[in-house]
């Protein structure tokens, strides 16, 4: 039996003779490889100049159909093409593990270090098919492998993470800083003057946020990025996760860069610190001031109301606060100068209040305040000249005639009995003038006609 060489054996095996021969060979280490790899390459090499030796010498005239004599038959191994290629995607493998290794140890903890690593491209040559260089001298053909260079790409999505998150807090960026946290003392902050400072937020660029309020206590809490059509018209929003404010959704209207309003009543809103909200001192500033003063006081009820009146025609209303409706309730005038609203009092310094039931008459055109009224059967008719800032009474009339039937009817001018003629003179005398009762106008929160 004619003995065959290994090699040749393997080189006309079959695939599947092929595949259990592999599963059954040991593992190869890389040492052993690279050894593998080393000598291929030179006895390609050899081959390859004594090729060109051969046709370069002069004895040998290479032509087509020529028979080349002489010539070692060299056969590439079978096995050796899948051990390259398992070689080749342990290498691939090797520089994938070992990138990801590296860009551990460089990275900061926390991962936030910028750094973004490059995609990592490696190129491998494997043997696949043959190239038929010329004929032996049986007719044989003189083959090499045919190479097919294949690039593999292995991405690293390193830095991935890092640019999404940079993205998903990109939103906040205009709103990074402190805020102060203001809340309306009577629901409605288009009267500046009713803002409290309720604390401070500081709003991150990671979005994340810190609230303290004024008694010191700290929440933390994150934002998220939200729009909501109000009208037709798309507003940013941000979501506040903690319940440290009125609503959790604050709103920024490009108009005014410097708030963000909770929910659409105008009760909450953080501004940016450093904002100082513009307020003109003027009457209406000074009232608002006074009005929000009063219902702040232990004074006001559901039955307080308040009025403007110019009073003495000067071309500014007086107010007029009414705190409430029974008998001896009057009303209270403020008139405005240098910046502040001055109520008119008493000598001793009290609050001067002028009429009934929370009301009181005025006749503008003379600059006339008065008093129409009846109590316990008697009634009476007062009339004051309001002039500089202050009230002088200038007459005052009564009757008891509601009390005919127990007592003598009896009719006075300014305290003085009268006879019935000249009162009724006298009390024509004022029904003429344009008297209107003032002071119950408006109720306490709507501010309306001091915008």
């Amino acid at each position: 039996m004619k003995e065959k060489n290994l090699f040749d054996i393997l080189e006309d095996a079959e695939n599947d003779s092929m595949k259990r021969l592999i599963e059954k060979c040991p593992e190869v280490s890389d040492e052993q490889l690279d050894r593998i790899f080393a000598k291929s390459e030179k006895k390609f090499r050899d081959q390859k100049a004594e090729k060109e030796r051969t046709e370069r010498s002069e004895n040998i005239k290479m032509k087509n159909n020529d028979i080349v004599e002489g010539v070692e038959h060299s056969k590439r191994p079978a096995w050796l093409t899948p051990l390259s290629t398992a070689a080749s995607i342990l290498l691939i493998a090797g520089i994938a593990v070992g990138s990801t290794l590296m860009l551990k140890r460089n990275t900061k903890p926390g991962g936030d270090d910028g750094i973004v690593t490059p995609a990592v491209t490696v190129t491998t040559s494997t043997g696949t098919g043959t190239n038929t260089v010329s004929t032996d001298k049986n007719g044989s053909a003189i083959t090499v492998p045919k190479t097919t260079t294949t690039t593999t790409t292995v991405s690293s999505s390193a830095g991935t993470a890092e640019n999404d998150k940079a993205a998903d807090t990109k939103f906040i960026e205009p709103f990074v800083g402190r805020w102060r946290y203001e809340m309306s003392s009577i629901n409605n902050l288009d009267i500046p003057e009713s803002a409290v400072y309720m604390g401070t937020a500081e709003i991150n660029s990671d979005g994340t946020y810190t609230y303290t309020d004024i008694s010191g206590n700290v929440t933390h809490g994150t934002i998220s990025n939200a729009t909501e059509e109000i009208g037709g018209t798309e507003l940013q929003c941000l979501d506040f996760s903690a319940n440290d404010f009125l609503f959790n959704r604050a709103y920024y209207v490009e108009s005014k860069p410097y708030e963000l309003h909770f929910g659409n009543s105008n009760i909450a809103r953080l501004v940016r610190e450093g904002h100082t909200v513009t307020v003109e001192t003027n009457w209406k500033s000074a009232y608002r001031k006074e009005l929000l003063s009063f219902m702040n006081s232990g004074e006001i009820n559901e039955d307080s109301r308040w009025d403007l009146q110019d009073i003495d025609n000067d071309g500014t209303p007086e107010l007029l606060i009414s705190r409430a409706m029974f008998h001896v309730a009057g009303v209270r005038v403020y008139y405005y100068e240098n910046g502040s609203a001055m109520p008119i009092r008493y000598t001793n310094g009290d609050s001067y209040e002028y009429g009934v039931y929370g009301a009181m008459q005025i006749c503008p055109e003379e600059s006339l305040v008065g008093v129409s009224n009846i109590h316990m059967g008697y009634e009476y008719f007062d009339t004051c000249k309001y002039e500089n800032h202050s009230i002088t009474q200038i007459q005052i009339l009564g009757n008891n005639e509601n009390n005919r039937d127990y007592e003598e009817v009896v009719y006075s001018i300014d305290h003085k009995d009268v006879s019935k003629e000249e009162y009724d003179k006298a009390l024509s005398a004022r029904s003429s003038k344009n008297w209107k009762v003032v002071g119950q106008q408006y109720y306490f929160g709507d501010f309306s006609p001091l915008l």
